[in-house]
C-alpha cells in the first residue's frame, strides 16, 4: 500500500511541477532578459532542436515521460532508471554557459536561471526521489 502512495504521489506531484513549468522562463540571457526559446513550453517543445548543444538536456523530458509510464505499468527498475537519467539530464543544464538564441545558430551566454528551470529540476528531482524510495522498498521486500 505504501508504494502504491508513493508512486501516486510521485507522478502527481512530478506531473505538477513539470506543467507549472512550461508557463515560466527557464533562463535569462543578456542581462536578465528572456528569449523566445527561453519559455518553458518553448522549450519543452523545441529544445530537441539543438540537441548537440544545450539541447541535449532537453532528453530529460522523455525520460522523465517515460518514467512516469513504467511507475504506472509496475516496472520499478525502469522507472527509476529513467529517472535517474531524467535528473542527470537536467541537472547537465547548469554546465551550459551559452544558449542557441534563434535559426541563425547565433548563441548568447545565460546569465540566470528562471523559475521555469528550477521548477522543472524539481518536477526531475521530485521523480526521482520517488522512484527510488520505491525500488529500495521493493527490494527490501523481495528478500
Amino acid at each position: 500500500m505504501l508504494i502504491i502512495l508513493i508512486k501516486i504521489v510521485t507522478i502527481f506531484f512530478s506531473a505538477f511541477l513539470l506543467l507549472l513549468s512550461l508557463n515560466k522562463n527557464a533562463y535569462y540571457i543578456n542581462e536578465m532578459q528572456d528569449s523566445v526559446g527561453s519559455f518553458g513550453l518553448i522549450a519543452f517543445l523545441l529544445g530537441w532542436i539543438n540537441l548537440f548543444g544545450a539541447g541535449i538536456c532537453w532528453l530529460a523530458n522523455p525520460f522523465l515521460i517515460f518514467s512516469w509510464i513504467f511507475q504506472i505499468s509496475g516496472s520499478i527498475k525502469k522507472s527509476f532508471l529513467l529517472g535517474a537519467l531524467a535528473m542527470s539530464f537536467s541537472i547537465l543544464f547548469l554546465a551550459f554557459k551559452n544558449i542557441t538564441i534563434n535559426e541563425a545558430g547565433q548563441y548568447s551566454t545565460i546569465t540566470s536561471y528562471g523559475t521555469g528551470y528550477w521548477l522543472w529540476l524539481s518536477s526531475c528531482g521530485i521523480n526521482f526521489t520517488g522512484t527510488l524510495i520505491n525500488y529500495i522498498l521493493i527490494r527490501k521486500n523481495s528478500h
